[in-house]
C-alpha cells in the first residue's frame, strides 16, 4: 500500500472560540470543512486532558495501595472491617486496570492535541458527511 501525504493549508486560527473553514484537496478536488480552535481553547483542552490523566494515574495508585497494602495484611483481612472482601478485590481490580489505561490515554492525548479537528466532506448537494475515506488530518511535526 502506497500512501501519499500532501500538505494542505488550513484556515487561520481564530483569536477566540473556534472557526470553521473550507479546504479543497489538491489530489482529488473534494471540498471539506475543517474546524480550528483558538490557541487559548486548545491550551485549555490540553491542560484539562493532562489533569484528567494525572488524576486517573493517582487514583489507580491509591486503589492499588489500598488493595495490596491495607486490605491484604499479613495476619489476614480484618473481619470487623468488611465481611465481603472478595467484592472489594473485584471492584479495585477492575478500576486498577481501567484507571491507568484511561490516565495514560489522556496524557498521550494532551500531548498530541493541536486544536484542529472535525474534518467533514462536503457532498454534491452541500450536506456534510463524517466519512472521509482516503483523507485525514495529520499533526505537523
Amino acid at each position: 500500500m502506497v500512501t501519499n501525504h500532501r500538505v494542505q493549508p488550513l484556515p487561520m486560527r481564530p483569536e477566540e472560540g473556534s472557526g470553521t473553514g473550507r479546504i479543497v484537496c489538491e489530489a482529488c478536488g473534494e471540498q471539506f470543512l475543517v474546524t480550528v480552535h483558538s490557541r487559548a481553547r486548545t491550551t485549555a483542552k490540553r491542560v484539562r486532558y493532562f489533569v484528567l490523566g494525572l488524576i486517573g494515574l493517582a487514583l489507580a495508585a491509591l486503589l492499588l495501595w489500598l488493595t495490596f497494602d491495607v486490605a491484604m495484611q499479613p495476619d489476614g483481612p480484618d473481619l470487623d472491617m468488611d465481611p465481603d472482601i472478595a467484592s472489594w478485590y473485584g471492584y479495585t481490580g477492575i478500576a486498577g486496570i481501567l484507571l491507568p489505561l484511561f490516565g495514560l490515554g489522556y496524557l498521550i492525548n494532551a500531548r498530541k492535541y493541536d486544536g484542529v479537528g472535525k474534518l467533514r466532506r462536503i457532498g454534491e448537494d452541500g450536506t456534510t458527511s463524517i466519512r472521509t475515506a482516503g483523507h485525514k488530518l495529520l499533526p505537523s511535526k
